[in-house]
């Protein structure tokens, strides 16, 4: 059944606008600032802040544990901060073992709540021109590289991996060792922020240890947005409602997750798997998201 959803104030990254939304079943029909001569039935969001959902990185989800405590992380770690969907890798030591280790952690994954991005995580020696074109075939919509020191990146084909990517044009993202300071692992990161630059092949130039939700830039070049953590024609209706407050109106999107205790509601597809203290735990609601164009939105890399 089509309703309105009216009177929402959008938070967007930074900028916020006032809109109105014309939804039904998992989808925005129509998103425009007054339905006035539509009949529907109406919500009035108008005394929260609407964002979309946060997406999270996470590598280390409990798939071995019992139902009991894999429930409970789901619940505090994502749908308690407003998330639906996990970013996660899949560690994959020999390229034999690519299509046997996805199809593994799929079916880790039949019972989770929420919906999973798979990655690949590797070490340098299986970055090469053959494996990334397997990588492509499966639609794998990113490559974490494990990287000890930057030296060893030094001898690889970057020119044949860069025309190994295209034209999916998943990124790489750099893995750094856990127990490098956060001083080193910077300058890791700035080194490898000018290979990529130098080489011009699509990748990552942020930490994604860091806390809080995968950035905007990220999302994009991994493709997960526009398909994820959108709300716009057309698109899919998953969102989170804040409680209008002095805490909460000052902050952008990101500030907000940190917000959690004002998360209101949460609707996931269309439906509310959140209000208040009240939570609707589904699993097996969860699906594994296909990224088909990377990079959509991202002009350069």
């Amino acid at each position: 059944m089509a309703y309105i959803i009216e009177n929402v104030h959008l938070l967007k990254g930074q900028a916020f606008m006032d809109t109105s939304m014309l939804v039904e079943g998992q989808r925005i029909l129509s998103a425009t600032s007054k339905f006035e001569r539509y009949n529907y039935m109406r919500m009035d969001a108008d005394k929260f802040i609407m964002t979309p959902i946060h997406v999270l990185f996470d590598p280390n989800l409990p798939v071995n544990e019992s139902f009991k405590e894999r429930k409970e992380y789901y619940l505090k770690n994502f749908i308690m901060k407003g998330s639906t969907v996990v970013f996660t890798t899949v560690k994959v030591q020999f390229e034999r073992q690519l299509e046997e280790k996805l199809k593994q952690a799929k079916s880790n994954y039949l019972d989770s709540p929420i919906d999973f991005v798979l990655g690949v995580r590797i070490p340098p020696r299986l970055m090469n021109p053959g494996f990334i074109r397997k990588c492509k075939k499966l639609k794998i919509p990113a490559i974490f590289l494990e990287i000890d020191e930057m030296d060893e990146l030094a001898a690889m084909p970057w020119g044949w991996i860069k025309e190994a990517l295209f034209p999916y044009n998943c990124p790489i993202i750099p893995v750094f060792p856990e127990s490098k300071h956060k001083k080193g692992r910077q300058l890791q990161l700035n080194a490898w922020s000018d290979l990529m630059k130098r080489e011009k092949v699509p990748a990552v130039h942020d930490d994604l240890a860091n806390p809080g939700p995968v950035s905007r830039s990220i999302l994009k070049k991994t493709g997960i947005f526009p398909e994820k953590s959108n709300l716009h024609s057309g698109g899919e209706l998953s969102y989170n409602l804040y409680n209008i407050n002095a805490e909460t109106k000052q902050r952008d999107e990101h500030g907000l997750f940190f917000q959690s205790k004002h998360l209101a509601v949460t609707v996931d597809k269309g439906k509310v798997i959140r209000a208040g203290d009240e939570v609707y735990y589904r699993p097996g609601k969860g699906e594994n998201v296909i990224i088909n164009t990377p990079g959509f939105f991202t002009d350069n890399y």
